[in-house]
């Protein structure tokens, strides 16, 4: 193929383009033996010549989606993916089920002050104690939340809500205790004063103590960016202990999205975009586009 100088360039080979949906783009390269592979839809920086007007919807050369997402948490005891290896997975204590909780991380990779990992968020699953009603007391409402006292002292931040009472009054003895956050510190066999409006002497024993401890951590609705496959994660959750830790067990980066879509209007017949292209979208109305290098 010959040289054709133009205002916006020579160009030694051309290409006719195939417009592609965003989420079907793929980072190997269009055009022939730049790549050893069934060839892909990325024109590698190349020039657009536009044959019919319209809209052209471009991903810019350059431009790349989120990078180094989380894609798994490593919740083993030790991990091992770092020589020499160190602790992994600590279930920390106070915590408690909830969806889309923030972290703050410790990064195994030094990275520049731009490109720091943030935004993970994730959802835990967290039990919740076993309780056996000691005493009904009196003057409890249903519906109305309770706290607690401790004897002997050392357990904090079980809280709940008097599930139903006896006596068919508006007012009564406890029948039964929904809980909703299990706290930190309790035992087995502690004795707890359950403390709620207008009611008294009602006491609950603690069967199992769970103590806020996650059992499962799972990526929520954001996994982040410029994360790094070790990164020490800690769940930070209001009113947990905050030592609930585990590492980052993969990451991978995305392809560009609908946000990086750039568009160029009403382009006339016979034009050249002025902007090095890595993939053309397709908008249902875009023909005869040709890539230039």
């Amino acid at each position: 193929m010959g040289q054709y100088s133009i205002t916006a360039g020579t160009f030694g080979k051309a290409l006719a383009v195939t417009p592609v949906a965003i989420g079907a783009l793929d980072a190997r390269s269009a055009w022939e033996f730049e790549n050893q592979s069934t060839l892909g839809n990325n024109y590698t920086g190349s020039q657009l010549y536009v044959g019919v007007q319209g809209n052209v919807d471009v991903i810019l050369s350059g431009v790349v989606g989120v990078q180094d997402t989380v894609t798994s948490l490593n919740l083993d005891p030790i991990f091992s993916g770092a020589n020499p290896s160190y602790a992994g997975f600590a279930a920390g204590s106070g915590y408690f089920t909830a969806s889309n909780v923030g972290t703050t991380v410790v990064s195994s990779v030094h990275k520049s002050p731009a490109n720091q990992p943030a935004d993970l968020t994730v959802n835990i699953t967290v039990p919740l104690p076993v309780l056996t009603l000691a005493t009904a007391g009196s003057g409890y409402t249903a519906g109305n939340a309770f706290t607690t006292t401790v004897d002997p002292a050392g357990g904090a931040g079980l809280i709940g809500t008097i599930a139903s009472i006896t006596g068919g009054g508006a007012t009564g003895p406890i029948a039964a205790l929904t809980i909703t956050k299990g706290g930190s510190g309790y035992s087995a066999g502690d004795v707890v004063d359950i403390v709620s409006t207008g009611g008294s002497n009602g006491k609950f024993t603690v069967a199992t103590a769970a103590n806020g401890a996650v059992t499962l951590a799972v990526i929520g609705n954001n996994a982040g960016s410029n994360y790094s496959v070790g990164d020490i994660i800690t769940v930070d959750q209001a009113g947990s202990g905050g030592n609930c830790k585990f590492v980052v067990g993969s990451v991978e980066s995305l392809m560009p999205a609908v946000g990086d879509v750039v568009r160029f209007t009403a382009v006339p017949v016979g034009t050249i975009l002025p902007a090095a292209v890595a993939y053309v979208i397709d908008s249902g109305v875009t023909t005869g586009l040709v890539a230039l290098k």
